[in-house]
């Protein structure tokens, strides 16, 4: 709108000019030399302009011969750029097809075409190690090291070299500077702790620990792990004779996870031997509270071994009057009431376990079953029946690494199967469903039974227990009064670990 306003003003300024000049004609007279030019002043007008609109045209026309040189190397450059471009995205895709040669061809195209060794370093790195050609890379990585801007995936590259050749020093090196620049990376967080886990570093993958807290990673996964760096610290130091001070960084490390159940057992083994049960006592409970386990009901027992049967009784009770209704709870009184002759109470407990009646018992409830009935009434069926029960039961919770879905009885940092830190949890392993719908294998119940001691030699055979008052609950006549009292063997490892799902 505006521009047709502009074009209707400038036709009404060149009409209004015209009118004026054709009602006052006039002359112009140039006088130059012997020369005498006379003209109309609309005639005068009109070749000053044409003269004018020439010289233009002609220094147009100067200024564009004088920047084609200019122009002409632009486009040069502009089509030796598209070109390297081109190359340089080829390549890539020819080093995700894992292409050696042809990625190599386009390295050295996406080089010679663009003067921009930046974009090229990368590339030509990755052909090289395509090729096999380790030196080549590793030259590559270290110049991409020398430039700030590729700092890091050189780093990430030379790092990547290094562990692939086995050379863990040079790669943990690597990590460091590699973390030092960009530590907010999940990859080289990952990889530097993983590396100083290798190097046995437990302080300095602490510190790691404590600077990605600060940085907001997850509080209780940073809580745990710190936990286990700790008592892996606390084991190098006890190892070397200096219990106290093992017993000092155990308790640290409880105090970082108070829910942490390896960590308080340990705490409280090393603070006894060190001449402190009743703190030992005070952590065990501190841990029970927060996750009832059975490995904190045996640990609270080493604590005073000196202790009567019914002594200990009384501290397991009062131990699982903490945490009211809690199966653990009940299972620790049972035994323990067994072991003190107190088999009323021991019977009330596994009745709120689970009556005789329940489905859905685990293997350890059976065997405590049977050893109950074994010790109470001797031998005969019904422990028998029990221990029956028990090669057929729910198997029992046991250490289950998270990533690969082995179990283990005993905790470790590492998973024993496939190495991962910090991967077992306490649970149910999740057992494989056999074709007929059962979840639980022959293979699997007998581990889980193998697992905890069983009675032996005191179940009267079935010929010895027919007769008046055989049966569940009964003496069956069969054994004497000097029978020799119930044994049992020690907890053995089964020679076949647990089968699992080996991926998650």
């Amino acid at each position: 709108m505006m521009r047709a306003a502009l074009v209707v003003v400038v036709l009404g300024v060149v009409g209004f000019a015209a009118a004026w000049l054709a009602e006052y004609p006039g002359i112009v007279a140039i006088d130059w030399g012997e020369w005498r030019i006379e003209s109309s002043v609309g005639v005068a007008i009109g070749a000053v302009l044409l003269f004018a609109i020439l010289v233009a045209l002609l220094y147009r026309f100067w200024r564009w011969m004088r920047t084609a040189p200019r122009r002409l190397r632009a486009a040069h450059e502009a089509e030796r750029r598209r070109q390297g471009y081109r190359a340089l995205t080829r390549g890539m895709v020819a080093v995700a097809a894992g292409d050696a040669e042809e990625s190599s061809r386009l390295a050295k195209r996406a080089e010679s075409l663009l003067e921009e060794p930046p974009l090229t370093l990368l590339l030509s790195a990755q052909a090289a190690q395509l090729k096999g050609d380790d030196r080549a890379a590793e030259k590559y990585f270290r110049l991409m090291v020398a430039n700030p801007e590729l700092e890091f995936l050189g780093l990430r590259g030379l790092l990547t070299s290094e562990l692939r050749q086995g050379n863990t020093v040079a790669a943990l090196e690597h990590a460091r500077q590699a973390y030092r620049l960009s530590p907010q990376s999940e990859w080289i967080q990952s990889t530097l702790f993983e590396l100083q886990l290798e190097a046995n570093q437990w302080k300095q993958a602490e510190a790691l620990l404590h600077d990605v807290g600060r940085r907001g990673g997850a509080p209780e996964t940073l809580r745990r792990r710190r936990a286990i760096l700790l008592l892996e610290q606390a084991a190098d130091v006890e190892a070397s004779g200096d219990r106290p001070a093992a017993a000092t960084i155990a308790e640290k490390a409880h105090t970082s996870a108070p829910e942490f159940v390896p960590a308080a057992v340990a705490a409280a083994r090393l603070l006894t031997t060190v001449g402190k049960p009743k703190r030992a006592h005070r952590v065990l409970e501190t841990t029970w509270r927060a996750a009832p386990h059975p490995d904190v009901a045996a640990a609270l027992l080493a604590v005073w071994p000196e202790e009567s049967a019914k002594q200990r009784l009384g501290r397991t009770q009062a131990l699982a009057a903490l945490t009211p209704g809690h199966i653990e709870g009940d299972i620790a009184i049972a035994r323990t009431a067994i072991a003190a002759g107190d088999f009323p109470r021991a019977r009330r407990s596994l009745e709120v376990v689970g009556g005789s009646r329940a489905q859905d018992l685990e293997s350890r409830v059976c065997r405590l079953w049977a050893e109950l009935e074994d010790a109470e009434h001797g031998p005969g069926l019904a422990a028998r029946d029990w221990l029956m029960r028990a090669s057929s039961a729910r198997p029992d919770p046991m250490w289950v690494c998270g990533k690969c879905g082995q179990g283990t009885p005993d905790w470790r940092p590492s998973c024993p199967f496939c190495n991962a830190f910090d991967a077992l949890e306490w649970r149910h392993i999740l057992l494989p469903i056999a074709d007929d719908g059962s979840a639980a294998t022959a293979q699997m119940r007998a581990v889980a039974l193998a697992r905890a001691p069983v009675p032996v030699a005191r179940i009267a055979p079935p010929a010895a227990a027919s007769g008046p008052g055989a049966g569940a609950g009964g003496n069956g006549g069969a054994e004497s009064p000097q029978a020799p009292p119930p044994q049992f063997l020690a907890p053995m490892p089964p020679d076949v670990p647990v089968i699992g799902p080996r991926d998650p």
